[in-house]
């Protein structure tokens, strides 16, 4: 590859936790771009080294799960070995996704409950993480009182007990889970799909109706049973979704943008969208902010992916919601209700 960004197309460098090797070519806001991605396997030595060769040859490098900064509910901490992966460039913008996931998990659950109402409505939630997905959690709050994080037992294996992971002893456990996390590997930051070292509790899992966070995460620590839930997760591939429809899931959506079609799956991770959108900016001097992100997304016809894992429940309204009265004089002129003056 020769030295500078290519005119005719943008390349991305994405750096992921695992040690695979791929390059595809996908359209993004009407522009080719090649998406190079290389697997340090949670090693931030290879990461820098991965950086380091790539500055300056690509429009634009993302961290996959080599996050910068920790989040959980208002709490927060730099990653020790995270926060010092973008500076290793001196001429390619380097991110890690936070720049556009929050904002995007928070208009993704509005748009799936427009295409899907009721899909969220007092619904049992868990968080799986929390972690990073602050946006997520606010947003499915709005829907339904009933959340919980499975934090604990997944990043601690602590076992499972009334009160653990509840959404009011949150600020309580964030700071000291932020504390045992900011020096921990990326691998257990952002676990990914396998056989866990050793088992997690699977009451929190059974417990709900659904499960939100990253896909790596409840495919290495859910049980192997999911009959009839709803999987919420930033992105998932084809080989996540199969998995999910042999556990007996019932529902899949996408929150990140598919970067070639409306509605189609969101393969790609936030860290990889913010990239693109970095890469595609008209203005290559542009501030890396929101503003800057909300103007280019708003050209985007989009919406999250929302899948049905069962032939056999494709077609069920599970979905309910009551219309309230007017008045609740309506209610004491029915016949049924006259007893109620």
């Amino acid at each position: 590859m020769q030295r500078g960004i290519l005119d005719a197309m943008k390349q991305l460098l994405v750096i992921h936790l695992n040690k695979d090797i791929s390059s595809e070519f996908d359209t993004f806001l009407g522009q080719e771009i090649e998406i190079v991605r290389r697997g340090c396997g949670g090693d931030a030595e290879v990461a820098r080294q991965l950086i380091s060769d790539y500055d300056g040859r690509v429009a634009a490098i993302a961290l996959e799960g080599l996050p910068a900064r920790l989040d959980l509910g208002t709490q927060h901490r730099t990653h020790v070995e995270g926060e010092t992966l973008p500076g290793m460039a001196q001429e390619t913008p380097v991110v890690d996704g936070r720049g556009i996931r929050a904002g995007l998990e928070r208009w993704g659950v509005i748009l799936a409950d427009r295409a899907e109402p009721g899909i969220f409505s007092e619904k049992r939630v868990l968080m799986a993480p929390g972690l990073n997905h602050k946006g997520l959690a606010q947003a499915l709050g709005r829907h339904s009182s009933h959340i919980r994080y499975a934090d604990p037992v997944l990043y601690f294996a602590l076992p499972y007990f009334p009160g653990v992971g509840s959404k009011f002893t949150l600020q309580q456990a964030a700071g000291p889970t932020l504390e045992q996390l900011k020096e921990a590997p990326f691998r257990r930051i952002t676990p990914q799909p396998g056989d866990p070292g050793s088992s997690r509790n699977e009451d929190p899992f059974n417990w709900a109706d659904v499960l939100a966070g990253d896909i790596g995460a409840i495919r290495r620590y859910a049980p192997p049973a999911l009959r009839h839930k709803t999987v919420v997760v930033e992105w998932a591939s084809e080989e996540d979704l199969q998995d999910l429809r042999r556990r007996g899931a019932a529902i899949a959506i996408t929150i990140m943008p598919s970067l070639t079609e409306k509605g189609g799956l969101g393969r790609w991770s936030a860290a990889t969208v913010e990239a693109a959108l970095v890469a595609l900016r008209a203005d290559p001097h542009a501030p890396l902010t929101e503003d800057t992100y909300l103007d280019l997304l708003a050209d985007i016809e989009w919406s999250p992916a929302i899948r049905y894992l069962q032939p056999e429940e494709a077609n069920i309204n599970r979905f309910a919601f009551v219309i309230h009265p007017l008045n609740v004089s309506f209610i004491h002129k029915h016949s049924m209700f006259r007893w109620t003056r």
